[in-house]
């Protein structure tokens, strides 16, 4: 099971009653996997969406540390405004959308990369915030790196279930605010790069915005 399907797994097994699930809902113990390149948006207003929490792996993509900055910067100007419009479809109309990326490095390198935007409900119950996660590339490429937008696939929750076994990506192979389990950059500034610890058990595991 790649990345992206375990977290949209994991998003479906949160819903409710058909409802979208709360940011809270999140269980960070259930997607160990997926933390790395895990990222949480928030829409502030109509206008202004920020970067709450992303992972080690897109960190590194982007040279930085990029909590508080807008998602669009992770793409090129020619695309940015068609992203946009994918986050304020999925937020505003709750929808899933998957997305065929270019990635391109700082001498040009190109490779292809795919991720997955899945609408999320704050604690107060308003669809303000948007949980994906991005599956590639996997390492070689010269900081920092953009995106160009390729192909969306946008699908209504009504096919969300069904869409989990029938839509594929190729095999690839956290994050953040835990314990013993991967490295990570602090959420909350310019924390260092820690090392890599023993293993230790799931219930260490935590995420925090």
């Amino acid at each position: 099971m790649t990345m992206i399907h375990t977290l949209l797994s994991h998003w479906e097994s949160l819903r409710i009653n058909g409802e979208l699930p709360l940011r809270a809902d999140i269980d960070p113990r259930q997607i160990p996997d997926v933390l790395d390149r895990l990222f949480i948006f928030e829409r502030l207003n109509s206008q202004d969406v920020r970067v709450r929490i992303a992972g080690l792996t897109i960190c590194e993509m982007m040279g930085m540390e990029v909590r508080g900055q807008s998602p669009m910067s992770f793409f090129r100007e020619s695309t940015r405004a068609q992203f946009a419009t994918v986050v304020a479809d999925v937020l505003d109309q709750s929808m899933i959308a998957r997305l065929q990326l270019d990635t391109i490095d700082k001498t040009d390198h190109e490779a292809r990369a795919t991720m997955i935007l899945l609408p999320l409900r704050s604690d107060f119950g308003d669809v303000n915030r948007v949980i994906g996660c991005i599956d590639g590339p996997q390492g070689g490429f010269n900081i920092p790196v953009q995106f160009h937008l390729r192909d969306v696939e946008l699908d209504a929750l009504s096919s969300a279930s069904q869409s989990i076994h029938s839509f594929g990506f190729a095999e690839q192979g956290a994050g953040f605010i835990m314990d013993g389990t991967s490295s990570f950059r602090a959420i909350s500034g310019d924390g260092p790069l820690r090392p890599k610890r023993p293993a230790q058990t799931a219930s260490y595991l935590k995420l925090v915005d």
